[in-house]
C-alpha cells in the first residue's frame, strides 16, 4: 500500500489524538519498524491492518468506526493530489464515476503493481446509487469515510447504507449512496 495511506493515518491519529497516541501505537506494533513513512513508498497492507487494529483498541473505538473517521480525514489530501481530476467532478456521484473510470485507470498506467479497489457503480436514480466495492484489503468502511469526505468537499449532504458486507459474510460489499 501507498505510504501516502500510512500517512494520513498517522496525521490523523496525531491531530484527532495526539502524537502521544501515534507513538503508543508504533511501540506496540511488531510490524512497523518505525514512527515515519514515506508517501511515495510501498509499505506492506498487514502493517496498516495492524496499526489500525491497535489504534482502535487503544482509542476503545470499533474498527470500522476508526476507518470511517480516517476516510473522512484523508479525502482532502487525496483530493489534493488528485486536484486536477476534481474540476472534472461537479458532486459525489461524478467523483466516484471518475474514481473508477479515470483516477484508478491513471494509478495503473504510472504503477502498474499498484492495487486499486474496484467499483460498480449503478446509478438507480438522481439521488441514489449503488456501489459494489470489491477489494481484498476489505477495508469498505475506509471507503464510507472517503465518500463521506466527498460529500463535504461538494457540499453534499449523503446518506450510506451498507446493503451487504464482506465482515458479515457477503462475497461483496454494497452501498446505497443516497444525496439529500
Amino acid at each position: 500500500m501507498k505510504g501516502v495511506i500510512f500517512c494520513g493515518y498517522r496525521d490523523y491519529v496525531e491531530q484527532a489524538h495526539g502524537i502521544v497516541t501515534w507513538l503508543e501505537i508504533i511501540d506496540r506494533s511488531e510490524l512497523a519498524e518505525s514512527s515515519s513513512f514515506i508517501a511515495t513508498d510501498l509499505y506492506d497492507d498487514k502493517i496498516l491492518v495492524e496499526l489500525l487494529t491497535i489504534g482502535a483498541e487503544l482509542l476503545d473505538t470499533e474498527l470500522s468506526e476508526l476507518l470511517r473517521s480516517f476516510g473522512v480525514f484523508l479525502f482532502p489530501t487525496l483530493a489534493g493530489a488528485a486536484s486536477h481530476h476534481m474540476d472534472a467532478c461537479d458532486n459525489v456521484f461524478d467523483f466516484l464515476d471518475h474514481v473508477e473510470n479515470v483516477i484508478h485507470i491513471e494509478v495503473k498506467k504510472s504503477d502498474p503493481t499498484a492495487y486499486t479497489p474496484s467499483l460498480i457503480l449503478d446509478k438507480v436514480d438522481d439521488q441514489t446509487l449503488l456501489l459494489k466495492y470489491t477489494s481484498h484489503r476489505q477495508v469498505c468502511f475506509l471507503a464510507e469515510g472517503l465518500i463521506y469526505g466527498a460529500a463535504n468537499h461538494f457540499n453534499e449532504d449523503v446518506a450510506l447504507e451498507h446493503v451487504s458486507c464482506t465482515h458479515r459474510g457477503d462475497k461483496n460489499c454494497l452501498l446505497k449512496v443516497t444525496t439529500k
